[in-house]
């Protein structure tokens, strides 16, 4: 057995102990004692499974999720609608905190050789004989893998559709290009100037301060950027100044661009229409008009969901 081998072994082996008397993983595990580099590959492997795993354990289900499931699977319906927008939420956003474990990609590249190279060995003494439990286990490790690198990819990859997003999801994307920190294309602090800066761009921008919320209308801007969604879709970010050092953001996307056409107008916002986003944390409040989608955020410490229904 070599090390690539040794390492393919390896990356199945449970942390707690299960696979210690198996053949394969105790010549695998023998390897890691006699060479070093193995040895500290394997721990470092280690590391990343325990973070991997407290990452998993700390995502929240709540309560009701498990009596609503059995509820559907047995034919019933909730009796609120806006419930399965709220239970999508949660699901969407525990999926989308999942982080790969670095070097993730590495490891299935690694084993995607060590199958390739039993493949053109064929029957030789070098393929290594694998268990029923242990291919059991691979396989799971497998499937886990792929459910892994495919929310990271749908989360982090802008691939282009022609597909409209969910707002939710929009708001979910704006949220985290906020809380990685925000560079303003143009700063003013005249959203008049602002919007026409966005119309200049052939970006969404409210054709006059009429149709933005009283309360921001009496805000001064701070400046404005344009922001790309999942799919390669563009959005507009205006920042408001809501105090000495708080800002809220309204994102603008055309409607072409949204999936959701049961949004409230404006002047029909009500306190159920605000919410928490589950995912990035930010107070969010949703509304539309005939040609635009416009998505408020602020932070709980800028402005409670009450302060932002009293903006309209």
């Amino acid at each position: 057995m070599d090390k690539e081998q040794a390492k393919f072994i390896l990356h199945s082996f449970r942390p707690d102990g299960a696979d210690a008397g198996d053949a394969d993983f105790q010549e695998a595990l023998q390897l890691a004692v006699e060479d070093r580099e193995l040895g500290e590959w394997l721990a470092d492997e280690r590391a990343a499974d325990s973070e991997f795993a407290a990452a998993l354990s700390d995502i929240k289900i709540p309560e009701s999720l498990r009596l609503s499931l059995l509820a559907v699977m047995h034919g019933e319906t909730l009796d609120d609608p806006s419930m399965y927008e709220e239970m999508d939420q949660i699901l969407q956003g525990a999926l989308a905190e999942v982080t790969p474990p670095a070097g993730l990609r590495d490891q299935i590249l690694a084993a995607m050789e060590v199958e390739k190279k039993a493949s053109r060995e064929g029957a030789s003494d070098k393929v290594i004989p694998v268990k029923f439990g242990l291919r059991k286990w691979i396989n799971v490790a497998a499937v886990a893998a792929a459910l892994v690198l495919g929310v990271f990819f749908a989360t982090q990859v802008n691939i282009g559709s022609d597909e409209p997003l969910a707002s939710h999801k929009i708001q979910q994307a704006a949220g985290r290009i906020l809380n990685a920190g925000v560079t303003f294309d143009v700063q003013d602090s005249n959203t008049t100037h602002l919007a026409s800066w966005l119309k200049d761009q052939n970006l969404p921008a409210p054709d006059d301060l009429t149709m933005l919320p009283p309360g921001i209308r009496e805000m001064k801007s701070r400046g404005c950027k344009k922001i790309r969604l999942p799919g390669g879709k563009e959005a507009s970010l205006i920042c408001f100044v809501a105090s000495k050092d708080e800002t809220v953001h309204l994102v603008i996307v055309k409607n072409d661009a949204v999936s959701d056409i049961d949004l409230p107008a404006m002047d029909k916002i009500t306190t159920r229409d605000c919410y928490t986003c589950p995912v990035t944390h930010w107070n969010v409040i949703r509304w539309r008009n005939q040609e635009n989608t416009f998505i408020l955020l602020a932070k709980e410490k800028t402005a409670s969901r009450a302060d932002m229904v009293n903006y309209f």
